[in-house]
């Protein structure tokens, strides 16, 4: 029993240096220093299709911003980087300059995702989600954005940008009247091929409600609604 107990401890340990201690090693690789990211929102996930990589999403500062940290105003540059978990080297990566702005709608959190994203028989993406969240309380606002990247050979390509995945917004006299509506969508691979790439079916359900105050209560109305969409690879990224 004991030696089941540190056989896993072991693995946690291995599993838990492999994901946490390739940050600065990555760095030196790609000439930033730590000062320059913004670490709160840095994240990383092991492939678990294959984890014997890591993608790490990496929030660096605009050259003009780097004194912004601890504000709601910042521009920041993308650095999205797949790793081998055995040595930290970089293995391919994509970078955007001035990919995301906190501003009226504040930037609170930048997640991986490695959902079912076969996009043929050979190549599978993976997502990067961007939460943001409006700061008007009678005018509620949340948006989330999911971008896809995929590996090609020593090259890391974005083939979605800045898709719509969520959203939720409305207007209300911060009592109870107003109204509200929620969107919320989910991709499904199509078999359907265009330029090599599977399409994307978008399943949207919309949630639309409304408030009204009676003489003792607040009264909300629902209404459900659901939609579909594609998206098709163009050769160069899915519109």
């Amino acid at each position: 029993m004991k030696k089941y107990f540190f056989a896993l401890i072991l693995c946690f340990q291995i599993s838990f240096s492999q994901s946490t201690d390739h940050l600065n090693t990555v760095l030196k690789q790609l000439k930033i220093k730590k000062s320059e990211i913004h670490e709160k929102l840095f994240t990383q996930k092991i492939l678990p299709y294959d984890k014997s990589k890591s993608v790490l999403v990496i929030p660096k500062y605009d050259i003009n911003e780097q004194d912004n940290e601890g504000h709601d105003y910042f521009v920041l540059d993308a650095y999205i980087v797949v790793i081998d978990n055995a040595t930290g080297k970089i293995i391919c990566k994509f970078i955007e300059p001035n990919a995301w702005t906190s501003d009226a709608l504040m930037l609170n959190g930048i997640s991986i995702d490695t959902g079912l994203y076969h996009l043929n028989s050979t190549t599978r993406a993976f997502g990067v989600r961007v939460d943001y969240t409006g700061s008007s309380r009678p005018n509620p606002f949340s948006e989330t954005h999911l971008s896809l990247y995929v590996a090609d050979k020593n090259s890391l390509k974005q083939v979605l940008k800045n898709y719509s995945i969520s959203r939720s917004g409305g207007e209300w006299d911060t009592n109870c009247a107003g109204e509200f509506e929620d969107r919320n969508s989910t991709f499904d691979i199509a078999q359907v091929q265009t330029n090599n790439y599977n399409n994307i079916i978008v399943r949207s359900t919309i949630v639309k409600s409304v408030s009204t105050p009676t003489i003792d209560d607040c009264v909300s109305k629902e209404t459900t609604k659901k939609t579909t969409s594609k998206l098709i690879f163009n050769g160069k990224e899915y519109k």
